[in-house]
């Protein structure tokens, strides 16, 4: 349950993100047309490739609730039964391809040293063989993260404990051992 409890009547199916701010009928459905817009298959990037720059995001914010829903996003798209634990675990020593390598770093740079990115680590995504169409997604998909990882941290969001229950069936080693994703902030 969010810090705000007051949940307007009907609105008790929405995910608990969307609850919180469910007081604020304007903000909800922007927030909503937000997400809709920059993310879930509407980027220039791949669906996996959406999950994973959230949940790596969310990993770095320590963000539990960003980071073990949008691990189940990607586990669920890439069918990849390790990917999720591995990349919330610790992204640089996952099995990725070099583009996603690179994308995932500069998505953690502009997450943790916002004013150290410069164009050398957006010419770094070019030779990584992203276009300026899916640099403009990693770089929108980013700030949308830490846009939905600030509003959960900051009203109490946490991942309902039904939710938890299915997590524990999929996560595994490393990630299971980080006592921040299993425990509620």
């Amino acid at each position: 349950m969010p810090w705000i409890e007051e949940i307007p009547s009907g609105e008790e199916d929405l995910p608990a993100i969307f609850q919180a701010i469910s007081l604020s009928p304007g903000a909800l459905e922007q927030v909503k047309h937000l997400n809709e817009t920059l993310a879930f298959g509407s980027s220039a990037l791949s669906r996996v490739q959406e999950e994973a720059i959230a949940t790596v995001v969310a990993a770095a914010n320590r963000c539990r609730y960003g980071a073990l829903t949008h691990g189940g996003f990607l586990r669920l798209h890439s069918g990849d039964e390790q990917l999720a634990s591995a990349l919330l675990a610790d992204y640089t020593q996952s099995e990725l391809a070099g583009d996603d390598q690179a994308m995932l770093e500069f998505a953690v740079k502009l997450t943790l040293e916002p004013a150290a990115v410069d164009r050398d680590d957006v010419e770094g995504l070019r030779d990584a063989g992203f276009v300026d169409e899916e640099i403009l997604s990693i770089v929108l998909i980013t700030g949308l993260v830490n846009f939905m990882n600030r509003l959960a941290q900051g009203l109490g969001v946490d991942v309902p404990q039904a939710y938890l229950g299915g997590v524990m069936q999929w996560l595994g080693s490393p990630a299971r051992d980080q006592a921040w994703l299993l425990s509620p902030p």
